[in-house]
């Protein structure tokens, strides 16, 4: 039976640093030369996993940005993008404006990603578009949104008590996906991120079982955000340190992010002392 392993990134292949250890990349690029077919689901982008996952041998494209983008990640080339509709992305960046704290809107011309923001609303937030500002150079703050047919992503970054009201306005719109779950990096802050329907992470790990033929999907996840896939794939792998919500709908828990869970069960998946 031909398998498709996938796995997320941050609190599950990634340690408590964000970074693969030197272990799980020796092992991961020794399976994947041996023949075991293995990818990643990610909400980072190109820009914010390349410098993480550099000397990751990937054979086959990964999901990135919760599946707006199927990207192989060696040629840099984007095989598969979703757009937000024009008017839907209205109604989403209304949804943030109208509960009172500004979103950043990802939008993408071909030539890259670029960010719009009007605001930051903590310094958190704050911290988190310095960073990437001195990173990609891509966050750019502006008086009004650009709202076309280049916008892949909106999102912010808060406390529940500021995202629940999006959440609620978010649910009466048609036409998008969204993943709404706890930072793995600072307590108390969650990401909403929202995309279009064809997006999302199953969707996009779909897309590469369908396309490369595979018969069946391993997946490994941690966060709120993974278990659309973890539901739907047929074996749902989960890390020790997963989310309490996510660890209830497991099929196999296995050693935390900083044990190198995943790629240990996969080397004993592929000595043969694991069946599945």
């Amino acid at each position: 039976m031909k398998t498709l392993f996938v796995s997320d990134l941050d609190g599950t292949l990634l340690n408590s640093d964000a970074k693969i250890s030197d272990f799980s990349l020796k092992t991961l690029n020794t399976l994947m030369e041996e023949g075991i077919s293995f990818t990643l689901a990610t909400s980072r982008s190109m820009a914010s996993a390349k410098g993480i996952i550099d000397g990751l041998r990937l054979k086959l494209p990964a999901v990135m940005m919760n599946g707006v983008f199927i990207t192989n990640i060696a040629a840099c080339e984007y095989l598969r993008i979703n757009y937000f509709e024009r008017p839907v992305a209205q109604k989403v960046i209304d949804a943030f404006l109208n509960s009172g704290r500004p979103p950043f809107v990802y939008r993408f011309d071909g030539g890259g990603i670029n960010v719009q923001y009007i605001a930051t609303t903590s310094e958190y937030e704050a911290s988190f578009v310095e960073e990437r500002v001195n990173k990609y150079k891509s966050f750019v703050k502006v008086k009004d949104f650009t709202v076309d047919d280049k916008i892949i992503y909106i999102n912010g970054l808060d406390k529940p008590q500021n995202l629940d009201p999006v959440a609620a306005k978010l649910f009466e719109i048609d036409g998008i996906s969204f993943a709404y779950y706890p930072d793995s990096y600072s307590d108390g802050f969650y990401f909403m991120e929202v995309f279009s329907s064809g997006a999302g992470k199953w969707n996009g790990v779909e897309f590469l079982k369908h396309t490369y033929g595979f018969d069946r999907v391993v997946a490994f996840g941690d966060n709120l955000n993974d278990l659309e896939m973890l539901q739907n794939s047929d074996v749902a792998v989960v890390v020790e340190n997963g989310h309490p919500k996510v660890l209830e709908i497991a099929d196999i828990v296995i050693p935390s992010n900083d044990s190198d869970g995943v790629c240990k069960f996969l080397l004993e998946y592929a000595n043969g002392e694991i069946a599945l």
